[in-house]
């Protein structure tokens, strides 16, 4: 990719992260970018809409903020398919909220009402002002029973900083979350197939096979739906197994290795206070958790920015 098809990329990319977070911001979203603007939208955004904001956000910001950044054309791809897919939810949930109410729809137009008599004027005294209409109480909004995973409300004690932990490590593969859990899968088949072999147990074995089938099914399905950057079709997926490296690809190609190396490292400091508890070093292990927390709570305030 020369510079000046960079530049137009680079123009691509930002003018659809404007469109999606003007778009938000219509649909009464608040906070100041697209991830703080998806999460504030709660049930009424879909799960996976939102993390394919999520992924808008990440490639966005690659490309804005990483000089040198380029995009391959399997990428470009997915991100002009997550921002159509973005806009069609967005359009779904601003035509409801536009949509009249069941009781305005029913209502007679005003022509076709019959007129009613002017009522008498009484006199309001002087000393006294008429009295305004009330005012219906506000409606409620639905709050959700949990903050979201990257709010610093799960960093206000050690220890809860990890959900804030598990949650940044799951969103540092962006759209190779799909491909990560078909890894996992076909490793429990795998381990299941083993097991059935040793034990002897044929209903183990059918859940296993059954489950292979299933995840070599969706292997050969992405992998004929996807060709890789070279041309072509990924036909090395037929072969069983196989896909096992193109799943695994696919998360290299989508994973964000700062994000990821940042919740290891705060895990691990964490596992290793846990370690040092059980060896009853309470001080270092207190040291420790602290360093954890702290980092959890320096990392979600860099994310508001």
């Amino acid at each position: 990719m020369n510079h000046e098809e960079q530049l137009l990329t680079t123009g691509r990319v930002i003018d659809a992260a404007r469109k999606i977070e003007s778009r938000l911001v219509e649909c009464g979203a608040s906070g100041s970018g697209l991830r703080e603007k998806a999460d504030s939208l709660g049930s009424a955004l879909p799960e996976e809409a939102v993390q394919l904001i999520h992924f808008v956000g990440t490639i966005r910001n690659r490309v804005a903020h990483e000089s040198g950044t380029t995009l391959r054309p399997d990428e470009l791809e997915l991100f002009e398919e997550a921002t159509e897919e973005i806009l069609l939810e967005l359009d779904k949930i601003a035509a409801d909220s536009a949509a009249p109410t069941p009781e305005a729809a029913a209502a007679p137009p005003r022509k076709e009402r019959e007129e009613e008599p002017p009522a008498e004027k009484t006199a309001v005294p002087r000393n006294r002002s008429p009295r305004s209409p009330a005012k219906p109480p506000p409606e409620k909004t639905a709050e959700p029973l949990l903050p979201p995973w990257n709010s610093s409300m799960w960093n206000i004690l050690p220890g809860l900083h990890l959900v804030y932990v598990f949650g940044a490590g799951w969103s540092a593969f962006g759209a190779g979350q799909l491909y990560l859990l078909l890894i996992l899968a076909e490793l429990i088949a795998l381990t299941a197939l083993g097991f059935a072999a040793a034990l002897a147990s044929l209903p183990l074995a059918a859940a296993g096979g059954v489950l292979f089938l299933a995840i070599y099914g969706c292997g050969v399905w992405l992998g004929l739906r996807n060709p890789p950057d070279a041309g072509g079709r990924a036909w090395y997926c037929l072969i069983p197994l196989a896909n096992f490296w193109f799943f695994a690809g696919k998360i290299i190609r989508f994973i964000d290795p700062a994000e990821l190396v940042v919740s290891l490292a705060l895990l691990g400091i964490w596992l290793a206070a846990v370690q040092l508890a059980i060896y009853r070093e309470f001080t270092a292990a207190g040291v420790i958790a602290c360093a954890s927390w702290l980092g959890a709570l320096i990392d979600s305030l860099r994310r508001r920015r």
